[in-house]
């Protein structure tokens, strides 16, 4: 069955069709809730909210201005972004992590898959020190894969400034990273300087 015909039947209060929406769209929305908010609890909330909202006001949707993703899209970040402002952040679960992010060929190399880890917890890291606005728009940019344009249109912005929050984050996340690399450095030479003093 076609996604217009499903939403139709979901307009004229199809449960099963609302199910099979729901279901089409709950993983992409909770990966995009959690990354914005880093709290698992806080992000299916703002997803179940987002679909409340969704499909209470799908008669307003129109697919000439764009696929139902988008505009579920835009409800998820400004209840991810009420959220938000109810909350304090918590610190994202290493656990929690997309796995299947890492890459195909070299799963079976577990070096290689610690390494990537590694780097993965320490960007999520660095990533949670970031300003909240350049935060939202590095997710937005690099998970998402969003035009500045269409970040700007979610952010409520222009997108010369959607643009620079962009730029902002990079240089934030990759000053934040380099103190991070550098604090390593300095705990693994001072190791190595304690090993020969043993030895």
């Amino acid at each position: 069955m076609a996604e217009d015909e499903i939403i139709a039947r979901a307009i004229g209060g199809d449960e099963v069709a609302q199910q099979a929406l729901y279901e089409a769209y709950y993983a992409s929305a909770f990966r995009l809730a959690y990354l914005l908010l880093s709290n698992a609890d806080d992000a299916e909330e703002a997803v179940q909210d987002a679909f409340v909202y969704l499909f209470r006001n799908l008669r307003h949707y129109s697919p000439q201005r764009g696929p139902l993703w988008a505009w579920l899209r835009v409800i998820l970040v400004s209840r991810c972004r009420n959220r938000r402002r109810a909350r304090q952040w918590h610190l994202l679960a290493l656990s929690a992590l997309d796995h299947g992010a890492l890459d195909e060929d070299t799963t079976d190399d577990p070096a290689h898959m610690l390494e990537q880890l590694g780097t993965r917890r320490a960007v999520w890291e660095a990533l949670q020190q970031v300003s909240p606005a350049a935060r939202e728009a590095l997710i937005l940019r690099y998970y998402e894969g969003l035009s500045y344009a269409e970040i700007a249109a979610l952010s409520g912005c222009q997108e010369e400034a959607a643009r620079a929050r962009v730029s902002h984050g990079k240089v934030q996340l990759r000053r934040l990273l380099e103190e991070q690399a550098e604090a390593e450095n300095r705990i693994a030479e001072g190791k190595v300087a304690e090993g020969n003093a043993l030895g």
